[in-house]
């Protein structure tokens, strides 16, 4: 049955061997004593007279028991343990699979290979599992080999950003059970884990400076700008090269310049013919922000038409205006949606499809309503100030049961959303002529935030620029004889495609960065158009990164767990006293034989 040692600090005990025989090496001072003749001189000339001092090793009973002693001292505190025959231990690794890992490939396989061998080698039979952080419900892997464990991992990917690690510790706890050991890695300390995790952190403070945000701009001319961040994630000053990158060419080289901690911008137009551009710097050692792939946004098209009265078509005519991407629908086209009025004396059914109703009497309503105005939580009216609004009592359209009242005011409502099977319909049901609700930037504001609902629902192509990982709000055909989706990502020239299925709840942009699109069957021309980018500026920062080894802890655990102690432990203390004893005994004898001191 093989054995570990469960304390082997307690070697250094045996320091108290060359100790002994050091001791036992040196003379005493010789005691002079007066005799009365001279024929003893000749035994006495190799006997020192000046004190101690090394001469040779003389074998004494007390020399070997005080051996002896330190022998069984230092197997008394080494703690010898030996192993179950049939022990099986699991060992669960939950990885942090933040974006800075990226950077610490290299140390987080070396030491996680050293450190299962060390624990590995204190059971017969290890079983690990590796579960990542964010996604824990597919393990990275599950076995006994170190080797398909270690090559699993280069298979993976941490590109997420910071996230709470107690749900995916809970998972591995459940998996091994509470004998089990959890190990948590990180390139970042944690001063509390949860379930009895175990750190091991990986991580050192390192310098980088890479893109952090993107915006688009439109001058006034119509042109579309691009504006880049660059930020310095060191306590140093950095310099770095850029370059900007088409499908056909790529510009000269440039360089800027940033001190500790600063973010400077970065800013262009696009060239002439080319939606598709990427930002180059110089790489350093997070990959992930050294480049910048960016798509010319392009929104979709509303076909918008207007069947308006003469008192209501000019006071529309701003917010009209104020409407990008609106386009006039073609004889052979049914509108995306339509803008309307209806009158309660002259009652008529609505348009069908997505619109926008307003309210026309006709005749002017005598009283103004009072009272406070109140308004639904709802993404349409989110934040906006409605308490400005002078409106008019007027018959209105009756609601339905499946209306949502958006705005009101005492007992009338105010603004309603009608939802049917064919489209949405927003409804201003007060006299719009008679208010001053065309005033309000409230009223604008509303009206924008239902025509990009109903551009988001359009199923048309579109291009528009993502983050890593971002969900996409995506119209497509949602039937049951729809096609699947197909998302194709196109990364450092490498174009890789897998299919979605239609029925699926939420799309997200690609986890790496680079361009994309998205198509539906065999349509010619994709859904979507798109380009990711990584701006996640604390996964960037990789001052904080440190190294922390808590697994001693766990070691000691799996030895006392899976192991059995020397049961004569007090057998050999009690030798160990007696020894010393005996050894004490012989040394402290007196002499009383004057002559016994030159034998």
């Amino acid at each position: 049955m093989p054995f570990t040692f469960a304390n082997p600090l307690g070697f250094w005990a045996l320091l108290g061997i060359p100790a002994i025989i050091l001791i036992h090496f040196l003379q005493q001072k010789s005691i002079v004593v007066k005799i009365s003749t001279l024929f003893l001189l000749d035994h006495l000339q190799h006997q020192s007279v000046k004190g101690q001092k090394f001469d040779r090793l003389r074998s004494s009973i007390p020399l070997w028991l005080q051996l002896l002693a330190v022998l069984l001292l230092t197997w008394v505190l080494v703690q010898p343990r030996w192993m179950q025959n049939n022990a099986v231990q699991r060992i669960a690794i939950v990885i942090d699979s933040s974006a800075s890992m990226e950077t610490f490939r290299e140390p987080l396989y070396l030491q996680l290979k050293s450190e299962l061998s060390r624990l590995a080698s204190t059971v017969h039979h290890t079983e690990y599992i590796v579960l990542d952080s964010h996604r824990s419900k597919q393990p990275i892997y599950n076995g006994n080999s170190r080797a398909q464990l270690i090559d699993a991992l280069k298979n993976w990917q941490p590109l997420a950003t910071a996230h709470d690690f107690t749900p995916a510790l809970r998972t591995a706890r459940s998996l091994v059970g509470t004998s089990g050991t959890l190990i948590m890695v990180s390139d970042h300390l944690i001063d509390e884990l949860a379930y009895d995790a175990q750190l091991l952190a990986i991580g050192q403070p390192t310098d980088n400076v890479g893109f952090a945000g993107l915006q688009i701009v439109k001058r006034d001319d119509g042109q579309v700008m691009w504006k880049a961040l660059v930020r310095n994630y060191s306590e140093q000053t950095q310099k770095r090269n850029w370059l900007l990158h088409t499908d056909e060419k790529k510009s000269k080289q440039r360089s800027i310049e940033l001190a500790a901690g600063q973010t400077r911008s970065l800013q262009g137009a696009f060239p002439d013919g080319s939606d598709q551009i990427t930002l180059r710097m110089d790489p350093d050692a997070f990959a992930l922000d050294d480049q910048l792939p960016i798509i010319r946004p392009k929104q979709k098209k509303l076909s918008l038409a207007t069947i308006l009265t003469p008192e209501i078509q000019p006071l529309l005519k701003t917010t009209l205006s104020s409407l990008s991407g609106i386009s006039l629908p073609t004889p052979d086209q049914s509108a995306d949606l339509t803008f309307s009025v209806y009158q309660p004396l002259n009652p008529a059914p609505l348009s069908k499809g997505h619109g926008i109703v307003f309210l026309d009497r006709n005749q002017l309503p005598s009283k103004y309503l009072k009272g406070q105005i109140y308004a639904e939580h709802h993404p349409l009216l989110d934040n906006l100030n409605w308490q400005g609004l002078l409106a008019r009592a007027s018959l209105g359209l009756p609601l339905t049961e499946a209306d949502t009242p958006l705005l009101w005011q005492n007992k009338h409502t105010l603004i309603f959303l009608r939802r049917g099977e064919q489209g949405n319909q927003l409804i201003f049901n007060f006299d719009l002529a008679s208010s001053n609700a065309t005033h309000l930037p409230a009223f604008i504001v509303t009206i924008h935030r239902f025509v990009e609902s109903v551009r988001k629902m359009k199923v048309a192509p579109s291009q528009l620029n993502f983050e890593i990982s971002q969900p996409i709000n995506l119209a497509f055909a949602h039937s049951e004889e729809a096609a699947p989706l197909t998302l194709s990502s196109t990364i450092e020239q490498k174009t890789i495609s897998r299919d979605l299925p239609a029925h699926q709840a939420q799309i997200r942009a690609p986890a790496q960065v680079g361009f994309f699109q998205i198509r539906q069957g065999d349509e010619e021309r994709p859904l979507l158009n798109g380009a990711t980018h990584f701006a996640d500026t604390r996964e960037a920062d990789l001052q904080q990164a440190a190294s922390r080894n808590d697994l001693n802890k766990a070691e000691n655990d799996l030895i006392n767990q899976y192991s059995e102690q020397d049961a004569r432990w007090q057998l050999w203390l009690l030798i160990l006293c007696a020894a010393l004893l005996t050894s004490w005994h012989f040394v402290s004898r007196p002499t009383n034989n004057p002559s016994q001191l030159f034998n």
